[in-house]
């Protein structure tokens, strides 16, 4: 009679099969891949920056009439003040150590001159002064004169130019040229 029950019979063959699929899957379990050692760490190299340029952008002084006053006026010559503004938008103090200019009242030219060892003008901020100047009327025209000494508005043009430094080491002094022009009262002292 035959047994067809399944799990009551034994079979070598099958235990022998049954026996390697397991050692395979235990082994190949069990084993862990091989480590290899860490290879160490590389000393760090010394980080080098590159040095960057500073680009130091100077901007010129920016140079405004406030004023021009009559301190005293006779038939040839006259005497009047000029009010002058000079500002510095920099960062860093500015020198002015010559100044030359020229002042012309409607059209024609009143006075000049060049003044020497001029100011220092903080880092942003303004200075406010005066140059006393004296006008001769011997080539004007009366009209000009009687303009004047009226106090009517008179149309100006202020040009020169100004030798500017500006402390920085290695950074060469520079000229700084100015033109302005426009109407101003004319105050009496």
């Amino acid at each position: 009679m035959k047994n067809n029950s399944r799990g009551s019979s034994f079979s070598p063959l099958r235990f022998f099969t049954l026996a390697i699929i397991l050692c395979f899957i235990l082994s190949a379990c069990k084993s862990a891949p091989p480590v290899e050692p860490a290879a160490p760490e590389p000393d760090p190299l010394p980080v080098v920056e590159e040095a960057e340029a500073v680009e130091i952008v100077i901007l010129p002084p920016v140079f405004k009439i406030t004023s021009i006053a009559i301190l005293k006026a006779e038939l040839i010559n006259t005497r009047f003040r000029v009010g002058l503004r000079i500002e510095n938008q920099n960062a860093f103090p500015l020198e002015l150590s010559a100044f030359s200019y020229a002042l012309y009242g409607n059209g024609l030219l009143w006075a000049d001159g060049t003044e020497k060892n001029v100011l220092r003008v903080n880092a942003n901020s303004a200075l406010e002064g005066n140059l006393f100047l004296l006008m001769n009327f011997i080539n004007m025209k009366r009209d000009l004169l009687d303009q004047i000494i009226a106090l009517e508005d008179v149309n100006y043009r202020f040009k020169g130019e100004a030798q500017v430094s500006v402390g920085i080491e290695d950074f060469p002094a520079f000229t700084s040229s100015f033109d302005l022009s426009g109407y101003s009262v004319v105050l009496e002292k």
